[in-house]
């Protein structure tokens, strides 16, 4: 049997170094995106979520947090 488990951190201290932002957006056309995207950038952003590329983790505690389980499925 596999196991998944975890433990939740009370503080988790580092540096977050370089993300992007991605989304998704429904237009008529891609001419209308490109219109879009001409006159009104910051608009976009509406559609978009960060996602953090890169970070480094100084220090974390786990405090006195449980660990939790669930069991892991296999394919037959």
């Amino acid at each position: 049997m596999k196991f998944r488990i975890s433990q939740n951190c009370d503080y988790v201290n580092g540096y977050l170094r370089y993300g992007h932002l991605e989304g998704e957006i429904e237009v008529n056309s891609k001419e209308e995106l490109e219109k879009m995207i001409k006159e009104n950038p910051r608009e976009l952003r509406d559609y978009m979520n960060l996602v953090v590329d890169d970070y480094e983790v100084n220090d974390y505690d786990e405090g006195n947090n449980p660990i939790e389980f669930e069991e892991i499925k296999e394919d037959k």
